[in-house]
């Protein structure tokens, strides 16, 4: 398997993890329904996620900063995969919550380190395209795997999404134990020297604007299922469309931002 297929593969992984984010957008009137809770209160878990994988990604990943890439990568899929079991069996909000906050912990070390080890294992001059391609793979979650969600959680209910995606997540962990090279891992980056960063106006500049941008996206897209079902009077039969919209032209805008990086700097 050559380099670029193995960025493909962490791509992949970067999609199962962005679905067990993104599905709850998806079917979050159905958890709405079955826990017997407000809209409201259910989109929290997407804050929940967000929170936990914000604060406590870097934490991690200082503390793990010299572990082998690769045994790095599976053991926070392990992580990834015990909260989609969670999710799956544990009746309850507050249980639920608890697996969020679980596969939050592995989700952000997942796709941190997909993402230093595509940029290693990349051809030179070709470390923005792999670095977009993994990404990608994340916003791939919005034009396949929500839709998708949408679907099975129609036909088996709204854990079995979750249940798919433990499985997906075993096999995952198996292909990367098997097929990834023995990445070595970096010197420790203390925190505070990390968030020295910020006194760069470039650095800070570029932080919020992803801030932002991820803010406004998230909002809309958390309660877009409600919206469009509810308020703008949306069948059923046309929301896994509107998602699948919606998630094209994140696709699209990043497989161009990865190509234009390395085309014109």
């Amino acid at each position: 398997m050559t380099s670029t297929w193995k960025v493909y593969f962490l791509a992949l992984v970067s999609f199962l993890v962005g679905t067990s984010e993104y599905v709850i957008s998806g079917i979050l009137d159905k958890i709405s329904e079955t826990l017997g809770i407000s809209v409201t209160l259910t989109g929290q878990l997407v804050t929940i996620f967000s929170f936990v994988y914000a604060v406590c990604t870097p934490l991690l990943m200082a503390l793990t900063a010299k572990w082998e890439r690769q045994k790095l990568l599976v053991s926070a899929m392990g992580i990834f995969v015990l909260g989609n079991v969670l999710s799956f069996v544990l009746p309850g909000f507050e249980l639920f919550v608890a697996a969020r906050v679980i596969m939050a912990l592995g989700a952000g070390m997942v796709v941190v380190t997909a993402l230093d080890i595509a940029a290693k294992i990349a051809a030179p001059g070709k470390q923005a395209s792999a670095l977009a391609t993994v990404v990608m793979g994340f916003t791939a979650s919005l034009i396949i795997g929500v839709p998708l969600g949408r679907v099975a959680a129609a036909a088996f209910g709204w854990r079995s999404v979750f249940g798919f995606l433990a499985l997906a997540g075993l096999l995952a962990m198996f292909v990367l134990y098997t097929v990834l090279p023995r990445v070595k891992g970096d010197d420790p980056v203390p925190l505070s020297r990390q968030l020295a960063f910020l006194k760069n106006g470039k650095v800070a500049l570029g932080l919020a604007i992803t801030f932002f941008w991820l803010g406004g996206y998230s909002i809309a897209y958390t309660y877009i299922s409600p919206y469009l079902l509810d308020v703008a009077g949306l069948k059923e039969d046309m929301l896994s469309a509107a998602l699948l919209a919606f998630g094209i032209a994140s696709l699209a805008g990043s497989k161009f931002g990865g190509f234009s990086t390395d085309k014109w700097g």
